[in-house]
Formats: C-alpha cells, structure tokens, sequence
C-alpha cells in the first residue's frame, strides 16, 4: 500500500513540474490561400480561418500544436469545348463525329470516327467533316473542408519580443461544403441555347469528404502578432475510387493574435 501511495504521490508531483513549466495558447488567425490540384491547369485562391491550439514545453523551445480551420480548396476555372457534326464512314454512310478541346491541358484529344483527317498541332479533324454545331463550356469546383493539423513545432527568440518558428506533421479534413459551377453555350443548326448549373460538390456524388495530407508551417511572432506561411501537400481520395496519392499543393498566408 505504501508502495502504491508514493507511486501516486510521485504522478501527482510530476503533473505538477509539468503544468508549470508549460503553457497553454490559443492564437486565431485568418488569411487567404492557393491551391493547385494535379489535373487541372488553373490554380484557385481560398480562404483560411481558424485557430492554432499549442502546448509548450519547459524553456518553450517545442510545442505541440494542432487547432481547427475552415479552408477553402478549389481548382480553377477550366475551358473545353466541341464541335460535332458528321463524316463519311467507310461503308459511305455518315456517322457522327466529335473533335473536342481543352485549351490550358497538354493535350488536345478527340473521339469518333476517324477516316481520312489531318493533323494539325495534335488535334485530329476529318477532311470531310460537316459540323452541325460548336459547343462551349465552363466548369470551376470550390471544396469547403474542417481542417485538424496535428504538428510538432519548434520555437527560436532572436529579439526581445520577436520569436520565429517551423512547426510540421499531418493534418485530417472533413468536406463540408463548396460549390460547383458549370455554363455551356451551344450554337447549331437548330439555333443557339445555354445552361447554367450549381451544386454542393459533396452532395450525391464521387468526392470524398474525408481528406488527409502532410503540413508544414513557417513563422514570425512579433509581441503577440503572429504572420505564418502554410504548406499542405494532399494526400487523400479525391473520389472515392481513386487511389491513394498525391492529389494537391495549398500555399497559405495568414495574420493572428496571440492569447
């Protein structure tokens, strides 16, 4: 018994060192970020906001710090379009053909029948071909994630009350929300129309919500004013039956206060 109630004691006294040589800080902060996804040839400027949650340690040398952030990530707005129409097929019947175009990717890419076309700059186009209509489109996603870092960081004082820091881990994401927006313009023969649609990226469809990635942080504190540099490099499924693999880099800049 006199065993076990020093053991206890022993507990209750490094609680106690420990407690006071650390230090709790929550430090709000706001800014904007960019993030450029692998398949898409624009990058986007979000929104960052939230707070950093730290626990120091003894001289505050290190600290553990993770928080919660809103954080938009979106991949630009991206052109393509069409034109379709009909070409002589092999049998002398006409058959339908689409030469397509994503200007901003490597490469052009066309599907149909193909006979007797040329080359141009990559993209194929039937001699023979009789267009029946030119289609235009639009398309931008912007994703709304929760974001949970959990970072190892490490703290230096250069001056009287001015501290610099890097700090790196993992960090988790949870998809709340987000817009998708798509517009096509058509002009044809039967005259000219277009669409306009909008929806929730994450609502009954292949993304997934949940998101995971590796993060570094970079910074200056100067008095309680905190100016930091973000790094996330994403990891997770984009949809759900991709695989696993790097699927963006998201710069960030954000200003906080210290508490």
């Amino acid at each position: 018994m006199k065993k076990i109630t020093s053991c206890v004691m022993l507990m209750m006294m490094l609680m106690c060192v420990t407690e006071v040589s650390a230090q709790w800080s929550v430090t709000p902060e706001a800014g904007m970020n960019v993030t450029k996804y692998k398949d898409s040839p624009a990058a986007q400027v979000g929104f960052k906001a939230g707070a950093a949650v730290s626990y120091t340690f003894g001289s505050g040398l290190f600290s553990l710090q993770s928080g919660l952030y809103y954080v938009q990530r979106g991949t630009g707005k991206s052109f393509y379009g069409a034109a379709y129409g009909k070409v002589m097929g092999e049998d002398g019947k006409e058959v339908d053909h689409y030469l397509n175009f994503a200007p901003g990717y490597l490469n052009s890419f066309h599907y149909g029948y193909l006979n007797g076309y040329g080359q141009d700059g990559g993209m194929s186009f039937p001699l023979d071909m009789k267009v029946e209509g030119i289609r235009l489109s639009e398309s931008s996603i912007r994703r709304d994630y929760l974001q949970l870092p959990v970072l190892a960081r490490f703290n230096w004082k250069v001056g009287e009350d001015i501290r610099l820091h890097v700090a790196a881990g993992p960090y988790f994401a949870y998809g709340i929300g987000g817009k998708w927006k798509y517009s096509s313009t058509e002009m044809s023969e039967k005259g000219f129309s277009s669409i306009y649609e909008s929806s929730n990226p994450f609502k009954n469809s292949t993304y997934r919500r949940f998101d995971w990635g590796l993060s570094a942080n970079a910074g200056i504190e100067v008095k309680r004013f905190s100016f930091n540099v973000g790094y996330d490099l994403g990891l997770g499924k984009k949809y759900k039956y991709d695989d696993m693999g790097l699927q963006y880099h998201t710069v960030s800049f954000t200003v906080g206060y210290r508490f």
